[in-house]
């Protein structure tokens, strides 16, 4: 039997054990909704746990049920949510494991519950029972003592007669030694319950794995704003975990993957910006402090990236990724460990298009991405007289930002530009031509691109215009925010490049 199943029969025992408590004698409509959402968590039909169903299928109402005017499911999953706090504070503080519903979510959470260290002068042992406690533990201590010398004496003298090579997943940790299994870059999506899946860059993600404690969940609700992929975003890990993945020795750099979608407006829970906040280790050194998803993404339903260079895992093979409750539960959605070189991240490269493009040096080039606001089209003639004229083939136009991951150094960004609508006296053109389109461009705050004019600058229409700018520094956020605004019609971009100059 694999560990999902072990886990599975602990939590379905634990469920048998909470019902058969009697907390519920007097509340049969709390079982029901317990009962139905644990059981469809373990189907694996996440989606069916919504508002309607649990109102008809558990909650017993009628097929018109309509939840935006019935608040019965939210009532009872709020009456439900205490219930289980209390239990699990008194009767089943003890237990292996614990059930609870997320504010804001309606998915079962399974927390394995950490042993409580009792200290011996507590004034609940009573002293016949102190005396047999202190005879347990010298004794205990008599007998590891024992065996200690065993070991020490009789060993080597049997290793000696049978000659067994010790292998490295039997001996000792040592600095060069590298982890059972251990990978080269590895891509995780938190909570997914499926093998594995293949993002729009063509990157492998594996299903949740190498984790220690928290439980998983799915989130349900508006289309997560600038997410580079709808997939790494819907479910996540929960509570106080951490991973342990297995890497090769060698330089990485490493990507967080967060939403907040149980926070914020517009969600049960309520609240907003310091509703959880907590920290992330890595190896034991502090990535994040205090960190909030709201603040960090700028609102709830929005995707939030960090990245961070110079990565390394620890010495005994493993990369040790630890999440801690400050003011509530941490979670994060996705992780991502990629190979690197010492001191600098790799390029960014994002095209205004809906799939990758590979340019003529062989640089792959990812779908748009980390945007929020605008509109992206397809441009079907092709630039002509230009190097890289794939780069050209899609444009995002509008009032629109781009929050692009960057670790702590100096950047060039590299942003191009093609007009290919006014100056065109054609039924699919704009007719126009200098001073047609007119914008601005910031960079976190500070001016790039004043009255740009693209076609005004490129001396007419299918002429790329290439704009470098160098020493720009991520925010504290750690993005890099391009602002495109407005001034005559909508601004527009075509490609951006962003490339680590930090001396290493």
């Amino acid at each position: 039997m694999g560990d999902v199943e072990i886990r599975e029969e602990t939590e379905k025992a634990e469920l048998e054990t909470l019902l058969a408590s009697g907390i519920f004698s007097k509340a049969p409509n709390l079982a029901k909704l317990l009962r139905y959402v644990c059981d469809r968590y373990w189907r694996g039909e996440l989606e069916s746990i919504k508002e309607y169903s649990l109102g008809v299928e558990a909650l017993g109402r009628p097929q018109n049920f309509d939840p935006s005017s019935n608040a019965i499911v939210r009532v009872e999953a709020h009456r439900l949510r205490e219930k289980l706090r209390k239990y699990y504070e008194t009767t089943g503080a003890d237990h292996k494991i614990s059930i609870s519903l997320q504010p804001g979510s309606y998915i079962p959470q399974f927390t394995r519950l950490k042993k409580l260290d009792i200290p011996f002068n507590t004034g609940m042992i009573s002293v016949r029972q102190d005396r047999r406690l202190w005879v347990a533990i010298f004794g205990g201590l008599a007998i590891a003592v024992g065996v200690t010398l065993i070991l020490i004496f009789a060993i080597p003298r049997i290793a000696l007669r049978t000659a067994v090579p010790t292998t490295a997943s039997t001996a000792p940790a040592t600095p060069t030694q590298v982890a059972p299994g251990a990978l080269r870059g590895v891509g995780i999506l938190a909570g997914y319950f499926r093998k594995s899946y293949i993002d729009r860059m063509g990157n492998l993600w594996l299903g949740d794995r190498y984790f220690e404690f928290g439980s998983a969940g799915v989130n349900s609700g508006p289309v997560i704003l600038g997410a580079s992929d709808p997939t790494l975003f819907e479910t996540y890990r929960m509570g106080d975990f951490s991973y342990n993945i297995p890497l090769k020795p060698g330089d990485y750099e490493l990507w967080l993957y967060f939403v907040e979608t149980l926070f914020g407006p517009g969600t049960n829970a309520g609240g907003g910006d310091a509703s959880r906040m907590f920290q992330v280790k890595v190896n034991g050194r502090l990535l994040l402090n205090d960190f909030d998803i709201i603040s960090d993404a700028g609102a709830n339903f929005t995707a939030d990236e960090r990245v961070f260079k110079d990565i390394h895992p620890a010495p005994d093979g493993y990369l040790h990724i630890a999440f801690i409750r400050q003011n509530d539960a941490p979670l994060v959605n996705a992780i991502r460990v990629v190979p690197s070189i010492p001191g600098r991240q790799l390029p960014v490269r994002i095209v205004a298009q809906d799939t990758t493009y590979t340019d003529p040096q062989s640089h792959l080039w990812g779908p748009d991405r980390f945007f929020t606001g605008g509109r992206m089209v397809r441009r079907r003639t092709p630039v002509m007289g230009v190097p890289d004229p794939g780069l050209y083939g899609g444009e995002r136009f509008g009032n629109f930002t781009y929050a692009i991951p960057a670790a702590p150094g100096k950047y060039v960004v590299t942003l191009h530009f093609c007009e290919q609508y006014f100056g065109l006296e054609t039924p699919t053109g704009g007719g126009g031509g200098i001073g047609s389109r007119v914008f601005d461009v910031y960079c976190n705050g500070k001016t790039l691109l004043q009255n740009f004019d693209i076609f005004k600058e490129a001396g007419g229409i299918r002429r790329p215009v290439v704009k470098t700018f160098h020493g720009i520094e991520p925010d504290a956020q750690g993005k890099i925010m391009l602002r495109f605004s407005p001034i005559v019609n909508y601004p527009l971009i075509n490609a951006i490049e962003v490339h680590d100059e930090s001396k290493s």
